[in-house]
């Protein structure tokens, strides 16, 4: 990995059809890696997550290219560099227990979600997706 960069992309906007296949053909484009990625949509409004490895020498073109796609698609785009130590630690986190809790009502109200967040919080656990 000491010729390589890994970016966390950040994109968040008014969810639009054909947005990550063009913000992923770019990648592609520039022989990156993608290493995870995930995204919400809440009332077509997306946030989209993308870690991704790439060459230190093309890593500025690669940036250059989603800073012009992401302008043209009216999205918001933020680049955040990931040392090797963070990737690795979370490489290393991935096969630990995870835990699924479900909230089951006709309406939950932040007091609810609010409760169980904390409770949550206190057992030093965390809530991913």
């Amino acid at each position: 990995m000491e010729n390589s960069e890994i970016i966390l992309l950040n994109i968040n906007g008014e969810d639009k059809q054909g947005l990550t296949a063009a913000l992923t053909e770019i990648l592609a484009k520039h022989g990156a890696f993608i290493l995870d990625i995930g995204q919400s949509d809440i009332h077509r409004n997306l946030s989209l997550g993308i870690l991704f490895k790439s060459m230190h020498n093309n890593s500025g073109d690669i940036l250059k290219d989603l800073l012009f796609k992401a302008y043209e698609m009216d999205v918001n785009i933020r680049f955040t560099p990931i040392t090797v130590e963070r990737y690795s630690n979370w490489v290393n986190m991935q096969g630990k227990n995870r835990y699924i809790i479900t909230l089951l009502g006709r309406i939950l109200t932040a007091k609810q979600i609010a409760a169980v967040s904390r409770i949550i919080a206190e057992q030093n656990l965390n809530i991913d997706n």
